[in-house]
């Protein structure tokens, strides 16, 4: 059995045909691009909330069990936050020191400083707001040091 040949003109795909294909894919892109980029930043959002809500916790864990037989603390700057050892930032344990990088597109307000009290964890009452774009959350910390989300 023979197969048509298929001449050197009718090869490949017209101009035409591309040009249809290519705006198809444009008009899919130019709805879900935006539709994506703002799951992205939900996504960085919820990320950064859920990354200072675990690490208040972590610190005040640290100070209840009594790690090293002494307080622990979260500082916050502008590009990342730190879980320290002491009764504040300043006279730390650098040695100890975890830090974690923040996003910067994220503004955190609230103090820059919050220390847990060792075996009991409490702390002085705190509110921290986040916002980011659309987006705001809020997380308080008691005097007891049971943090709220």
């Amino acid at each position: 059995m023979k197969l048509p040949r298929i001449s050197a003109g009718r090869k490949g795909f017209t101009v035409v045909e591309m040009l249809i294909v290519i705006g198809i894919l444009a008009v899919i892109f130019s709805i879900g691009g935006p539709i994506a980029w703002n799951f992205y930043l939900d996504y960085q959002f919820d990320s950064e909330f859920n990354l200072l809500t675990a690490l208040l916790r972590n610190a005040r864990n640290l100070s209840m069990v009594n790690h090293n037989e002494s307080s622990h603390g979260l500082y916050i700057d502008s590009s990342s936050f730190v879980v320290f050892q002491g009764q504040n930032y300043a006279s730390r344990v650098v040695s100890l020191d975890k830090s974690f990088p923040r996003n910067a597109a994220i503004s955190i307000t609230g103090p820059n400083e919050l220390v847990f009290a060792a075996l009991s964890g409490q702390t002085s009452s705190s509110t921290y707001n986040f916002t980011g774009g659309r987006q705001t959350k809020e997380i308080f910390v008691n005097p007891e040091g049971l943090i709220y989300e």
